[in-house]
């Protein structure tokens, strides 16, 4: 309506200019106020030029974006929308066929609140959470001309990510204070022994500050691990190796602890075993965090077992512990970064172990699956392809 006002403007005075142009007799100022308003007239073409030009880039683009959009009027109104609008509120039934308010499309009052005080502002956002399922979603506003912009975008997984890593930060800030407290008492309960000359409980805290020290070390190694993974920075070193050398170091790094807890560990190694193309260092960082959680879960006089096959195609490690095993609930999740099971497998741990196993698989091009129940155990299963 504005465009065609403007153009009717335009053409009834260029008409007038243009007949009082051969007059001889029209004052030179008039030749001034003439060049300004066809100056004027062709500064506000540009802008409608610009805007048309914009408006058609939209049309063209918006069911590509991955942010829902919607222009409202003043009456909240819905003038246009973009198809991702509808997925993101479920509103199957908007159409441009017919007249949709905001009401229309949601019944979230959050949302439609914002949008309703986001006229009188310039500019406005906020973050906004849905329930049923819980979603977030960051919604922003900017007036152009008589019309309102809202863009909606869904940060469930950024919210979801900073809320697992701060509970992350303040589990590991705990974990690390409880080995340093222990180490401190250790410290002081050894120069006390020392002092009295009782060399048997001389030997003992020394043996629990080692503990404590070997405990700092694994959660100070597993931060490294998560910074390197999402900075990108992991060094890849494929070489060929043999299986059976890489499970014998395990079995020997790990013989002090499984005698201790009096847990057998039996592995079987398919006969004829291919060399595998693995960074071997990275593997190994990998089952060591397998065979560390299956030994921290399982009770004394259990057994845990390795079996490594391979065929045609690819090769197979099935790590299986006999422990308190994981809930259906928390199952699907053991593999997500720094999450923590509810229950005894909380305990004692950052929540990063089985992501950072994970991780190194999915370098490797493989992939990995767990299958567990209460008090049944946990049995991992990884599968890498033969390179």
């Amino acid at each position: 309506m504005i465009r065609i006002k403007i153009q009717s403007f335009k053409i009834i005075l260029s008409d007038i200019l243009n007949k009082n142009s051969s007059n001889e007799k029209i004052v030179p100022e008039f030749y001034g106020f003439k060049n300004l308003i066809t100056h004027k007239i062709n500064d506000i073409k540009d802008e409608i030029d610009y805007s048309k030009s914009v408006l058609e880039l939209y049309e063209i683009s918006k069911n590509s974006l991955d942010d829902g959009i919607m222009f409202l009027d003043f009456d909240m109104n819905i003038v246009n929308f973009n198809y991702k609008l509808i997925s993101l509120l479920d509103s199957s039934e908007l159409s441009l066929s017919k007249n949709n308010k905001v009401t229309d499309i949601t019944k979230n009052l959050d949302i439609i609140e914002f949008c309703t005080e986001s006229v009188s502002k310039n500019q406005n956002e906020k973050i906004i959470e849905l329930s049923f399922p819980t979603r977030y979603f960051n919604i922003k506003s900017k007036l152009i001309n008589q019309y309102l912009l809202v863009v909606i975008k869904d940060v469930t997984d950024f919210i979801s990510l900073d809320k697992t890593r701060k509970e992350f930060f303040a589990n590991t800030s705990h974990e690390l204070r409880t080995p340093i407290t222990s180490m401190k008492l250790n410290i002081e309960a050894l120069q006390n022994s020392k002092i009295k000359g009782n060399d048997s409980d001389y030997e003992f805290f020394l043996e629990k500050i080692k503990e404590d020290s070997n405990r700092l070390e694994k959660i100070s190694k597993e931060i490294i691990d998560v910074h390197a993974i999402e900075s990108g920075e992991l060094i890849i070193n494929f070489e060929n190796i043999q299986i059976s050398d890489l499970i014998n170091e395990l079995h020997k790094e790990f013989s002090t602890i499984l005698d201790s807890k009096k847990i057998k560990f039996e592995y079987s190694i398919q006969k004829k075993f291919p060399k595998i193309k693995i960074d071997k260092s990275m593997f190994k960082t990998a089952l060591e965090n397998l065979i560390s959680n299956a030994i921290r879960y399982s009770q004394k006089d259990s057994k845990i077992e390795l079996k490594c096959i391979y065929d045609d195609e690819n090769i197979y490690f099935n790590l299986r512990d006999f422990g308190i095993g994981i809930s259906d609930k928390d199952l699907p999740h053991i593999f997500e970064r720094f999450y923590r099971v509810d229950g005894l497998r909380s305990e004692r741990h950052s929540g990063i172990g089985l992501s950072i196993v994970k991780q190194i698989v999915d370098v490797h091009n493989g992939n990995i699956a767990a299958e567990s129940s209460i008090n049944e155990g946990l049995l991992i299963k990884i599968k890498i392809p033969l390179r």
